[in-house]
């Protein structure tokens, strides 16, 4: 991918049918629909291709057992059935992941299995496996760093598992080969209208190269996230809908702390949620809180409280306990629950459903939705625009689209750090073909070498610096620049 064309063709095109404003999941899925449809599609993104809550997630494809608690059966159902696509689509970046929800009294053991049974049953003919009780001995064995003090067994379910942001990456690759037009560091500044005063388009600030165009579609599309509300009052700040961004925080730790490839569900934290330890990569993610943000911020930072919490809550099912000092990173995303203004609900009790709605000047907004369902949540929203009569109604055919794998030596084995597995032929690839302009782009989102190891990645940043400024004939004022920058980033994690 070449940035420079993109724009350039961006640039030219007289119309579109969709602009797409926001390269998070979200965006992604209307992107995909749209040209599963044959539409005509750009898509701008301020900063990075997922680099908001999309990068920041548990790394789970799952329908939500704790929605299904909540009695939000639509929403399970909908993200059992959107898990296998991603699941069949994008093998490469997805997998089954067997958990484990250990019990420490009989009653607890069949209250479990009788919900992960009601899971399975949701799940009809795309379950990734039954759900069962195991014995003490077996979930030793299948846990072997399990607390075993008056252990009585497990419950053994099954969900999936991927990589978020390399699916932005690759989500990316498949819409522009597919006729889209997608580009990050671009900035939406305002909407431009009809002598109807229908919104027709946007005016956009390419941030790379400093041109400032506009850009003309049938219909604009706001996939903002958590910042849908900032992108709807450049239109009007009149609107009954309200985002509750929801902190959700993450600390990374050796497999040293789980010495398994099963995952621990803890089904009922001190703050009466889920939290998971799961084997990603070379690591363990425990996670996640839940908490109502205030603040805004594309780097949202887990505080102490919450590192407290995890780690309180992880000892109580571990023989070898993690401690601060253990951990490798921590991170943190912000999850755009949408809700009424003067709805009053905790954000652990606002659904994870995606609503759209549309306002009088024409701009389609995509609101709140999860990961798993990023490809109905475009589906939805293509439907909605060609119910309105706004583009041709095509159907849609998303659900058949693979998503393309970059072509990586699997006989590649020097790594460029121990602890990350990643090769430098593989980051020379990516800074040449994936649409990279900072250095967070490339150590961040294209490799998750931030998320697994934030020691290990300082020591590489100034290798990939040197690299990219090579690769695209940068000096050294602008290496200082990225360094200052990276640094900056580094705070949050």
């Amino acid at each position: 991918m070449d940035r420079n064309d993109i724009f350039k063709k961006i640039k030219e095109t007289t119309e579109f049918d969709l602009l797409i404003i926001g390269g998070g999941a979200s965006g992604l899925g209307v992107a995909l629909d749209a040209t599963s449809r044959g539409l005509k599609i750009a898509l701008v993104e301020k900063y990075d291709f997922g680099k908001g809550t999309s990068s920041k997630s548990t790394k789970l494809l799952h329908g939500g057992v704790r929605y299904l608690a909540q009695g939000d059966l639509g929403l399970v159902t909908e993200a059992l059935r959107e898990r296998e696509y991603v699941i069949n689509q994008a093998p490469h970046l997805a997998s089954i992941q067997k958990f484990i929800i250990p019990f420490y009294n009989y009653w607890q053991g069949y209250y479990y299995l009788a919900g992960l049974k009601a899971y399975d049953f949701l799940s009809l003919n795309k379950s990734l496996g039954s759900s069962s009780m195991i014995n003490k001995e077996e979930t030793i064995k299948d846990l072997p760093n399990i607390k075993q003090d008056g252990l009585k067994g497990g419950i053994v379910y099954y969900d999936g598992q991927f990589d978020d942001t390399r699916l932005c990456i690759d989500l990316v690759t498949t819409i522009n080969k597919r006729g889209g037009l997608c580009i990050n560091h671009c900035e939406f500044d305002n909407f431009i209208y009809n002598k109807d005063g229908i919104i027709n388009g946007g005016s956009v600030h390419n941030l790379i190269s400093n041109q400032k165009i506009t850009i003309k579609a049938k219909a604009v599309v706001n996939a903002t996230g958590v910042f849908a509300e900032q992108t709807m009052a450049k239109e009007s700040a009149d609107t009954d809908i309200k985002i509750v961004p929801a902190r959700g925080s993450h600390i990374v730790v050796s497999r040293d702390f789980l010495k398994s490839d099963n995952a621990i569900m803890i089904p009922k934290t001190t703050d009466g949620r889920v939290l998971f330890l799961i084997p990603w990569k070379t690591i363990v993610i425990i996670g996640t809180t839940d908490i109502e943000s205030k603040e805004l911020t594309m780097e949202p930072k887990a505080t102490e409280a919450e590192i407290d919490f995890m780690l309180s809550n992880a000892k109580v099912y571990l023989e070898k306990v993690p401690t601060k000092a253990d951990i490798l990173t921590t991170y943190a995303g912000l999850r755009p629950l949408a809700a009424p203004k003067a709805d009053g609900q905790k954000s652990k009790e606002v659904s994870r459903s995606h609503i759209i709605v549309r306002s009088k000047g024409g701009l389609y907004s995509l609101l709140g939705g999860k990961w798993t369902t990023f490809r109905k949540m475009g589906e939805d929203t293509l439907d909605e625009i060609t119910k309105d009569k706004i583009v041709i109604d095509h159907d849609s055919t998303s659900l058949h689209i693979p998503i393309l794998n970059p072509e990586i030596s699997s006989t590649i084995k020097d790594y460029i750090h121990p602890e990350l597995p990643y090769s430098l032929i593989e980051l020379e690839r990516i800074c040449k073909d994936e649409l990279v302009e900072m250095l967070d782009d490339v150590l961040a989102r294209r490799t998750r070498c931030l998320f697994l190891n934030k020691v290990a990645t300082i020591k590489i940043a100034p290798i990939i610096l040197d690299l990219m400024a090579r690769i695209k004939e940068k000096d050294n004022a602008w290496k200082k620049n990225q360094m200052a920058e990276f640094l900056n980033i580094l705070s949050s994690y």
